[in-house]
């Protein structure tokens, strides 16, 4: 059951990200893009489906990120390195944490990233987990309702 918990809270933590104001900004066209994201865990029994979501991505906000207001995670760390956006979250959850190091790199209307993560329960050993992404632009935003 842990496992699944844990399970969740990595595609959580692969999807967040934090608005940073940087002077670069990476070979991307802001828009709708459709992200998919892939997660292995050593040691887990079958595969994890593969999760595909859609999101607005713009080249200040270029770190695809779940907006759920209950998680306890925070980005420690952001940077835009030419094409690829780099960061460090930490989640602290009552059972453990979860500490993990993504990376994207874009090119215009696609992208491919990794994110590591470790889980790090109580009483338990520390699980490593890889969740691989890719992205495409679908084309513009759809206007927002005021």
């Amino acid at each position: 059951m842990k496992r699944g918990i844990f399970a969740a809270l990595v595609i959580v933590l692969a999807l967040m990200w934090l608005t940073a104001s940087h002077a670069a900004e990476p070979n991307m066209k802001d828009g709708l893009w459709e992200i998919t994201t892939k997660t292995e865990m050593k040691g887990m029994p079958g595969k994890i489906p593969a999760n595909v979501m859609k999101q607005c991505l713009t080249k200040k906000e270029s770190v695809p990120q779940n907006k759920d207001p209950k998680s306890n995670c925070k980005m420690v760390d952001q940077k835009v390195s030419g094409d690829t956006v780099t960061w460090t979250m930490v989640c602290k959850e009552k059972d453990g944490t979860i500490e993990g190091k993504g990376s994207i790199t874009y090119k215009g209307d696609s992208f491919d990233g990794t994110t590591k993560t470790t889980i790090t329960g109580k009483g338990a050993k520390p699980q490593e987990i890889t969740t691989k992404m890719s992205g495409k632009r679908l084309g513009p935003c759809p206007a927002t309702k005021k």
